[in-house]
């Protein structure tokens, strides 16, 4: 089951004051609670401006995983900010392919939040570096690989279960002579 959290970008001047909210949203296959690597997935990425400020710049999304040597994914999304206060923008991540299985995350590059020179009161920056929040994580599979082995077992399990109640049921017709 993917699980998704809210990012809060502080100002840097004063760290217990939030001003910027990112969050992730994901499109799973109807009844599913895992990516395939068939599929070409969307991520809506949305950044709120919870202060009382106008905020600036950009926040930049991808898609990481865990299997890979490689640092981050080809596939980013850039969340472009011009928001007043309380206002909201949704950009979409759009990975090509699913190139791994295993464990992914949707992931922002860290940032701060500086008194801007511009058109904004305020900027947000990356953090030097190669820090990252995770803001959606999931599970990707190739589709026989989770068929064979997490739906068959499931099913062999339903019908055993099946099976031992109509066992039992015939034991104890078998015991009490019952006939119809």
């Amino acid at each position: 089951m993917p699980a998704s959290r809210e990012a809060r970008v502080r100002k840097s001047s004063d760290a217990s004051v939030d001003m910027l909210s990112v969050r992730a949203e994901g499109d799973l296959e109807r009844s599913r609670t895992v990516y395939f690597t068939d599929q070409n997935p969307e991520f809506k990425i949305t950044a709120t401006n919870i202060s009382d400020s106008s905020i600036g710049g950009q926040i930049l999304a991808r898609v990481e995983f865990d299997e890979s040597e490689e640092n981050y994914g080809d596939e980013t999304a850039h969340v472009r900010l011009g928001l007043e206060p309380g206002e909201s923008t949704t950009e979409t991540l759009s990975p090509d392919i699913m190139s791994y299985q295993g464990h992914a995350a949707v992931r922002i590059d860290k940032a701060t939040i500086r008194e801007a020179s511009e058109e904004y009161d305020y900027e947000v920056n990356k953090m030097s570096g190669n820090r990252r929040w995770r803001i959606y994580t999931f599970m990707v599979y190739d589709r026989d690989y989770y068929r064979v082995n997490y739906l068959q077992p499931r099913y062999a399990q339903y019908a055993a279960a099946i099976l031992s109640v109509l066992i039992v049921a015939v034991g104890i017709i078998q015991i009490t002579g019952w006939t119809p």
